[in-house]
């Protein structure tokens, strides 16, 4: 359960980070932020393993660089699930899904 809080509080921190720092990614509310937390989650579980499965040869091809694009594609389609969260493209998403990963390992080192 800590593991599992964790998680939830350390994406939302860093989801609302990413906002601040980029003018593509725009949430509106603490409501939808949470919101957007789960999905982004439930996403993490349940897509992102079925996409990495089916994209494991292009990945080896490419030196792991398409998983980027893999999570970049998770971060996209959780925004848009979400009412009053806003992202501009697919490649702000990667840029967006690059710059999540480092605040997340920072707060992780942080808080964990």
């Amino acid at each position: 359960m800590r593991k599992a809080s964790l998680f939830i509080v350390v994406n939302a921190i860093s989801l609302y980070i990413v906002s601040l720092l980029l003018n593509s990614v725009y949430i509106s509310s603490f409501k939808s932020l949470i919101i957007l937390t789960l999905i982004f989650g439930l996403l993490n579980l349940t897509i992102k393993p079925i996409l990495k499965f089916f994209s494991f040869p292009i990945t080896v091809l490419t030196l792991g660089l398409f998983s980027l694009i893999i999570n970049g594609l998770v971060l996209k389609l959780a925004f848009s699930f979400v009412n009053g969260v806003y992202i501009n493209s697919t490649l702000s998403a990667i840029g967006a899904s690059i710059l999540l990963s480092i605040v997340n390992s920072v707060l992780y080192s942080i808080l964990d």
